[in-house]
């Protein structure tokens, strides 16, 4: 290497030719850095559906052994591999835990390669999904971010290692105490957690990390709060990272303004949407709610996800401008807690679904205490004289006040959530907005086939054939800004990821590697 210059080496091990499984490999001088390590849905989807679905015993064996996860010394933590003392139990099963792969742990213990951190440039599955399967390699991101991933954690649909997004559950060896096989062999959980380690990343602040790297987290604007774009340098070297992005949220947050001249070494781009010349526009989605709010005469319901703060707020102001009341998912209302907000304090309300036993009693909610209040689930507890939350029993909205007067309510209600329909009394003219993204993959057609027989036996959107109304911004710039921010930083390096169109791509002021998966490429 000649004196005064550094070697940059990357590698894109997901997120080639693909929309989601970001797993980009920057190594500067003597530190190396992961930018994202999130699963693939397109990748999943080639070997597993809804009733076909990794081991979850031994997922990261399955992943491994189908290629979803990059083979890489390392890495991966120990436990994930093989459980702890493994090793002093016979079992006949043992070859069959057998990895020609070097963990996380076993890399540092011998001073061989691993990587020194994770950047996470925002809290959805397809940038942070893998990350559970991680060595202790310290986690960047803003605190909206964790924040983000704890609530998923505590909420959403995750079993196992996958549910390990914030803290660690080390895998272990052990026997059964009881039963039938008492002093047979097992694997289990520790009971106790460890805390990951977090570093907090604020915009604009650079934070030194481990060997000589430096890293600067920037604001961007995309479909979950707290995403960022990040620039990691060493003595001689930048990279820039745009995590996903978008110019027409609500923050004003412009990255190209932000870098305009930077001229980094290496800038990993997304391009969702590098084939779409129309700009989208949240405040349009405001509006054209609006429109069709102020036509219906019976209840009005929204489709999206619950992470979307943006669309909470937009469709919040939509309802609340055309005199109804906004009633949301619970799993929302948690997440606003957990961020310090409440809907009641906004205008809004949360709507009580009906589970356990069905009774609205608070016995129901033993199971899902989030869907009855929105303190955060740590704080609960079953010793005696210790209040717990029931808001949403006391303040929320239930099927019964849905049905006693529809027209006076705007309800969050995702395609998950139809059943709650069920317990709906619907007067003829009620509609279903999908405020989200349309189908793209079989898949999703199939589901959009399901959804149109709800909406028909319901008789919801009958002015519409049945169809849902389309109402939608996409967390993604189109092709005119993402080319635009380009020609602003002026990268010497341009690399399309998150793309299925990295043709499209152009950099005037350099050139263009289009990234194989799993092939590093040096860059002097």
């Amino acid at each position: 290497m000649l004196l005064g210059l550094s070697m940059i080496r990357i590698a894109c091990y997901g997120g080639v030719n693909d929309i989601g499984g970001n797993k980009l490999l920057v190594k500067l001088d003597k530190g190396s850095i992961f930018l994202d390590f999130g699963l693939s849905y397109s990748e999943e989807s080639r070997f597993f559906e809804e009733f076909l679905q990794p081991r979850s015993a031994c997922k990261v064996h399955d992943l491994l052994n189908l290629d979803l996860l990059p083979h890489i010394d390392g890495v991966y933590r120990q436990d994930a591999l093989r459980p702890r003392d493994f090793e002093n139990y016979e079992v006949k099963a043992k070859n069959l835990w057998k990895l020609s792969i070097q963990s996380f742990e076993d890399a540092v213990e011998t001073g061989s390669w691993h990587p020194d951190a994770l950047f996470i440039s925002h809290a959805h599955l397809d940038h942070c999904g893998y990350a559970p399967y991680l060595g202790d390699v310290p986690f960047l991101c803003s605190d909206m971010t964790r924040n983000l991933m704890e609530a998923v954690a505590e909420i959403g649909n995750l079993q196992g290692l996958d549910k390990q997004l914030t803290a660690v559950k080390r895998r272990e060896m052990g026997m059964l105490k009881t039963g039938f096989f008492a002093g047979e062999s097992k694997v289990d959980y520790s009971k106790d957690g460890e805390e990951r380690e977090f570093r907090s990343l604020e915009h604009k602040k650079s934070r030194a990390i481990e060997n000589g790297l430096t890293i600067t987290g920037f604001n961007v604007d995309h479909s979950i709060p707290g995403s960022m774009a990040c620039l990691v340098e060493s003595e001689n070297s930048q990279v820039l990272y745009t995590g996903d992005i978008r110019f027409h949220g609500k923050s004003g947050y412009n990255l190209g303004e932000e870098l305009k001249g930077l001229v980094p070494d290496v800038m990993f781009c997304e391009g969702t949407r590098i084939n779409k010349t129309e700009p989208d526009d949240e405040r349009k989605v405001e509006t054209d709610l609006i429109e069709v709010i102020s036509k219906c005469e019976g209840l009005v319901m929204v489709g999206f996800t619950w992470k979307d703060i943006d669309r909470y707020e937009t469709v919040r102001d939509a309802a609340i401008k055309s005199g109804r009341i906004p009633v949301f998912d619970p799993r929302l209302a948690y997440l606003l807690a957990k961020i310090g907000r409440s809907a009641y304090d906004e205008g809004a309300r949360v709507f009580l679904e009906r589970c356990g036993s069905m009774l609205y009693s608070p016995g129901d909610y033993s199971n899902s205490k989030h869907k009855v209040g929105d303190m955060p689930l740590s704080e609960w507890s079953s010793k005696p004289n210790v209040v717990v939350d029931t808001k949403h029993l006391e303040k929320g909205i239930s099927a019964l006040e849905l049905s006693e007067n529809p027209s006076s309510y705007v309800l969050h209600l995702d395609y998950f959530r139809f059943k709650n329909i069920l317990d709906f009394v619907l007067p003829d003219g009620s509609v279903f907005v999908r405020a989200q993204c349309e189908p793209f993959n079989p898949k999703m057609e199939l589901s959009q086939k399901r959804m149109i027989r709800w909406l028909k036996h319901f008789k919801i959107n009958a002015d519409n054939d049945w169809k849902p109304y389309q109402i939608h911004a996409s967390g993604h710039a189109s092709g005119l800004e993402i080319q635009e921010m380009i020609d602003k930083i002026k990268p010497k390096l341009l690399v399309p990821v998150h793309t299925e169109h990295p043709e499209l791509f152009r950099n005037p002021a350099g050139k263009i590697h289009m990234p194989k998966k799993g092939i590093e490429k040096r860059i002097q």
